[in-house]
């Protein structure tokens, strides 16, 4: 957290002042700290998985595969029926 107000990512050491202020004076209302242990594991990870072309080449292709169809306008339209109850 001290990197967002030690200059460590910008020269002006308040240009990340407000990401700091937000998570440490707003009760870290969307849990960055509390899921930040789980994030570094799924980098960890996501590091090893990666050394493995092949089979992240793999794991990309159906990844993409399984991703389904989606239309902004079809899902509009869903969301209208099954959720929203409305007519045309």
């Amino acid at each position: 957290m001290d990197t967002f107000t030690d200059a460590v990512w910008s020269e002006n050491p308040d240009d990340f002042r407000l990401i700091f202020n937000e998570i440490m004076t707003k009760n870290d209302e969307f849990f960055v700290l509390a899921d930040f242990d789980a994030y570094i594991k799924a980098q960890e990870k996501i590091e090893e998985l990666y050394q493995d072309k092949d089979r992240w080449a793999k794991m990309c292709l159906v990844n993409i595969a399984k991703s389904g169809y989606f239309s902004s306008d079809r899902t509009i339209e869903q969301y209208v029926k099954d959720i929203g109850k409305l007519r045309n």
